[in-house]
């Protein structure tokens, strides 16, 4: 079983992953954790001193690796379905899930995490739902080509259940 959970920052990725890893006893895992690990430096930092290609290019690296794991589930950074092949990579080796989380919650989630997220830590609040809603246009299409789309307005501790006996 390899769970790919896909969505905006702030979204719950991270949150409802590691929930249903440890009720399912799958191994969790978050892609920017993994790059902090594995560059030695956070995100904010990568961005800084290498800026966002470095950044994209070390996230399909790592993506990548996961094609020879099982039993797990991955969440990605918002970003990662968007750039190179990463979301047929992801639909090819896996079972994608987008957590649709609506722009107002992600809204209130981001203005307090700002200064953890590069792309929106100078923005002020106003700025920082445009910038939701231009970015969710921009993404739809990469999204919407999960294999499944979970409002997280209704997702549930039983919720990565019902998954399993339906599509795993």
């Amino acid at each position: 079983m390899k769970i790919f959970l896909l969505g905006f920052m702030g979204t719950g990725k991270t949150y409802w992953g590691s929930r249903w890893a440890v009720q399912h006893d799958l191994d969790f895992f978050d892609l920017d954790t993994v790059i902090e690990e594995t560059t030695g430096l956070s995100i904010p930092a990568i961005f800084e001193e290498y800026g966002e290609s470095y950044f994209r290019e070390k996230e399909r690296e790592l993506l990548h690796t996961f094609a020879d794991k099982q039993n797990f589930i991955l969440s990605t950074g918002g970003g990662t379905p968007c750039f190179f092949d990463n979301m047929e990579w992801m639909n090819a080796h896996g079972l994608t899930l987008y957590l649709n989380t609506p722009v107002p919650v992600l809204k209130a989630r981001l203005i307090g995490e700002k200064d953890h997220r590069p792309l929106i830590k100078n923005l002020n609040d106003t700025e920082i739902e445009s910038f939701i809603e231009n970015r969710l246009k921009e993404r739809d299409r990469f999204y919407s080509s999960a294999r499944l789309i979970l409002s997280t307005e209704s997702i549930t501790d039983a919720t990565f259940t019902e998954i399993k006996r339906s599509y795993v």
